[in-house]
């Protein structure tokens, strides 16, 4: 075997396994999308699980004695790590579960849980097609630009939005519940998506780019 057919045969297994572990993630996706919806607080069919939020306490949370690590007679140096003891403090996070969800609560709860794992099926979804592109011919086609820019998109706006969503329905689950006045009401939303996005939009004016040469030797030949 000659240096190149190796090399060819070596970038094929790595293409091969890339995309049996892109399947893979779109199988947990689907097992995902699938656990919620048959789970308890939707169609019921199977899993006792109940709605819940996770949110800091309005009510004071008492620590007993473990307000810091434990120290030496000299009280300074903690006798397990040598360490100065830590205080242990706010803020702290309680989960409230809804334990009999009213209709509303659950087509809430539903949407939310269930638009996280769609998101990462359709970016998976993406990126497969390009790789699997990229094993069967020339991977810098007008069509995968074109996966490119859908995913850049997906990442910012829906990985934005669904930061978004998130503040949104805890906000509305507990406020519509009788746990309304036991938390603080805070919704953040992340930018983080905006930058993957933005990077993987630089990604696809490149793929461009490189279709665009592709061409032009083309035309010259």
């Amino acid at each position: 075997m000659t240096t190149n057919a190796k090399s060819d045969n070596d970038s094929f297994l790595v293409i091969k396994l890339f995309e049996s572990l892109l399947i893979v993630g779109m199988l947990f996706g689907v097992l995902s999308v699938a656990g919620v919806l048959i789970d308890k607080p939707a169609l019921g069919l199977y899993g006792d699980s109940s709605p819940f939020v996770d949110a800091e306490p309005t009510f004071p949370v008492e620590f007993g004695d473990n307000q810091a690590t434990i120290v030496s007679d000299n009280e300074q140096i903690n006798p397990a790590y040598s360490q100065a003891p830590v205080e242990i403090g706010k803020p702290v996070t309680a989960r409230f579960t809804f334990i009999e969800p009213r209709p509303d609560q659950r087509v809430i709860w539903v949407i939310w849980q269930v638009s996280g794992p769609l998101l990462v099926l359709a970016g998976l979804w993406l990126v497969y097609s390009v790789v699997r592109s990229a094993r069967l011919g020339d991977p810098f086609v007008a069509r995968n630009e074109r996966r490119l820019w859908t995913l850049a998109g997906l990442i910012a706006v829906g990985g934005t939005g669904y930061s978004m969503l998130t503040g949104v329905a805890e906000m509305l689950m507990l406020r519509r519940s009788a746990a309304a006045g036991l938390t603080e009401m805070v919704f953040t939303v992340s930018f983080l998506p905006l930058v993957a996005g933005l990077g993987v939009a630089v990604l696809a004016w490149v793929w461009h780019v490189g279709i665009s040469l592709q061409d032009e030797v083309a035309g010259t030949i």
